[in-house]
């Protein structure tokens, strides 16, 4: 019913601003070009079309989008400087891809913090966080919105992982730079990839798992062929932004940078409960290839999450001594967290 409300007001708002758009003596066309780097299959691509649907009908037809899908632009860590070079206009963009660029955004990547996409999506798009610290961090572009995938698992080429033991010398890839430190910190050995490359990775046995949300491995990587096993440890979420080059936002007129500022507004939950949604289609994807879905046993999870109390202690240190203020993100995040509630699925 939230959503629905969300999306009510939001379409209202659309309306509102196709009213304005249409007053307007203007007839030129403004082109933009959008650039992600998964399938046209995913979710959250079907989203983007939708979206740019719905502001090229909100403006009469004055905003036309070339969306470009696949990584057909370059690989993940590109897109910040797609945008920010505006070789493209706007692009999707994975912070921990780009690890140390973003070192306070990344505070909320830190291990076992959230249950849901919807949860962390709500946290890590809230004006109070991204006001006060971490939209400064996205230099030379325009923060549209901020998103989280749902928490992610540990997926294994071959065998399982049931005990923290089964990590030990175990070369597998991680979606940041905090998440490479918990599989240091249990033994395993983090081997940078990009997420295009992990199918390969687990194929040719360069590495033996991955961390990643089932949303990610079921349906955007198409991982199932390669895998043996998934166990459900709800271990982190991997932030992501929507970004716009300014320069492109500038040479727009006023109501349409308003259209578009505005077609963003209050979409957090409705963004969050999508990305739940593909993880909940990601695993059963993944059931049907064969995959083995595990959980571990409550003493097990107690041992992991000390492990990763110690990765969030170990970070906010090295931001102490770069004189950043990664303590008040984080309790921040802990504040609204607790406001917020154990919302989405997996909650």
């Amino acid at each position: 019913m939230t959503t629905i409300l969300h999306r009510s007001r939001w379409l209202a708002a659309l309306a509102a601003a196709a009213a304005l758009a249409a007053g307007t003596a203007s007839a030129e066309t403004f082109h933009l070009k959008v650039a992600t780097y998964v399938t046209p299959l995913h979710g959250m691509s079907k989203w983007l079309e939708s979206w740019a649907a719905s502001l090229r009908e909100a403006s009469g037809g004055r905003l036309e989008f070339e969306i470009l899908h696949g990584a057909q632009m370059g690989p993940p860590p590109r897109y910040y400087d797609i945008a920010r070079n505006r070789q493209a206009d706007i692009t999707w963009i994975l912070h921990g891809a780009t690890p140390g660029r973003f070192p306070l955004t990344e505070v909320s990547n830190m291990p076992f913090l959230f249950c849901s996409a919807e949860q962390a999506t709500r946290v890590v798009n809230h004006p109070r966080l991204r006001e006060a610290f971490t939209d400064a961090e996205h230099r030379g572009v325009e923060v549209l919105m901020v998103f989280a995938h749902p928490p992610g698992q540990i997926h294994m080429a071959e065998g399982a992982v049931r005990r923290l033991e089964d990590f030990a010398g175990k070369a597998i890839r991680p979606a940041s730079t905090a998440v490479g430190k918990l599989i240091a910190e249990l033994g395993g050995r983090p081997v940078g990839l990009p997420p295009t490359e992990m199918a390969e990775g687990l194929q040719k046995r360069t590495i033996d798992g991955v961390m990643i949300d089932f949303g990610g491995s079921g349906i955007a990587f198409q991982l199932g062929p390669h895998l043996a096993s998934a166990t459900k440890i709800d271990a982190y979420i991997s932030t992501f932004a929507l970004v716009m080059n300014p320069d492109s936002m500038a040479a727009l007129p006023e109501d349409l940078r308003k259209l578009i500022r505005d077609s963003v507004k209050d979409r957090d939950t409705e963004i969050g409960a999508l990305w739940d949604a593909i993880a909940t289609a990601g695993r059963k994807v993944l059931e049907k290839d064969g995959v083995e879905i595990l959980t571990m046993e409550p003493d097990e999870l107690a041992r992991l999450r000390a492990v990763g109390d110690r990765v969030t202690e170990g970070y906010l240190a090295e931001l102490d001594e770069k004189g950043l203020p990664g303590r008040e993100v984080y309790q921040l995040i802990r504040e609204l967290i607790a406001e917020i509630g154990p919302v989405g699925d997996g909650c």
